[in-house]
């Protein structure tokens, strides 16, 4: 029985697209109708393994904050805040980095990833090489049953699940709750508009949800269809064709989905038609996000006070748990002030 859940975003600066929001931010925002408690961090200090520029930083953060509440993000559900405002997720890192060991470190993804892609073991910086770690630290602070992941984060929920007992073990109590992936079957990788790879800012095959609306119709009448296809009137194929893929997750009305599909099986329909109701599609559904994320710019002292509250809210969890762990190992004692 999952109760509590807890997820971070790291600010990576790539403008938020449909892959990211039909993969990741729609299922942990309805998450919050499911969940009796669910936890939301912006993981700016894993940040700083790729961007260590001060203004970039800043503008990435920003970023994540504002189209993670336009998105439906609700901080009167759930406890949304930066990881950098609870000083406690760096303290329990450096406890638990003694309870995993070098040669379990080196088989991380990150690692091996940057590690085969031709970067020396010299270059790599701690920060990545110690990141499964602080993730570890991150999720047994909130003692969450379960952390939505994708299947390329599965690998770090058991590392977290191998800290948390090794440190049980050692302390002979069961201080550390050990986590379950929760990992969402139903959308997976979205394809990007190439039609061949999975959609992604760095390949240039994405459909954007807050940039203007001519870069968008842009994006989506680039799309992919099918090549045999040579004319109007030709039968086309429905299956795999990204422009139907996206008309399944993006357009409301199912039965002008249904209509076009049909069409375009019989040759009735071209693919113009198709991506322009896909673009009117698009407009509908995300125009509320638009606009909220417009109010909010305009507002940021209201955003600033929606991370401070859910940074207190955090703290209060995160030290129980901190506090806890400190006793357990002999860190709180005798000397401790009260």
């Amino acid at each position: 029985m999952i109760n509590r859940v807890l997820s971070g975003i790291t600010p990576s600066g790539s403008a938020l697209h449909i892959g990211n929001y039909f993969g990741a931010v729609k299922p942990q925002v309805e998450l919050q109708e499911k969940i009796d408690e669910t936890f939301y961090f912006i993981a700016d200090l894993h940040a700083l393994t790729t961007v260590q520029d001060k203004g970039e930083l800043e503008k990435n953060i920003v970023a994540v904050v504002l189209d993670y509440l336009s998105l439906g993000l609700d901080p009167e559900k759930s406890i949304f805040f930066r990881q950098s405002d609870v000083p406690e997720h760096s303290q329990l890192a450096v406890v638990l980095a003694n309870f995993v060991s070098l040669g379990h470190m080196k088989r991380m993804h990150a690692f091996k990833d940057k590690l085969q892609k031709g970067e020396k073991p010299d270059s790599i910086n701690m920060g990545l090489f110690n990141y499964p770690i602080l993730m570890a630290a991150d999720i047994l602070l909130y003692k969450p049953d379960g952390v939505p992941v994708g299947e390329d984060q599965r690998q770090h929920i058991e590392i977290t699940r191998d800290i948390a007992e090794k440190f049980n073990k050692v302390v002979k109590q069961e201080v550390l709750r050990l986590p379950e992936p929760v990992i969402s079957k139903e959308v997976g990788k979205v394809v990007g508009t190439d039609g061949e790879r999975k959609m992604s800012k760095s390949l240039g095959n994405v459909i954007g949800i807050f940039e203007d609306e001519e870069i968008i119709k842009k994006q989506i009448m680039s799309c992919f269809t099918d090549p045999n296809r040579k004319k109007v009137t030709d039968p086309g194929k429905v299956e795999g064709n990204p422009v139907f893929i996206y008309h399944d997750l993006i357009n409301d009305d199912k039965g002008e989905v249904e209509d076009l599909k049909n069409r375009y099986r019989d040759g009735r329909v071209g693919d113009v038609e198709v991506k322009e109701r896909l673009f009117e599609a698009h407009k509908r559904l995300f125009e509320p996000a638009r606009k909220r994320r417009k109010k909010l710019e305009e507002d940021m002292e209201l955003v600033k006070r929606v991370l401070a509250e859910g940074a207190e809210k955090a703290k209060k969890v995160a030290r129980e748990t901190l506090e806890e762990v400190y006793e357990a190992i002999g860190i709180k004692n005798s000397l401790s002030v009260k």
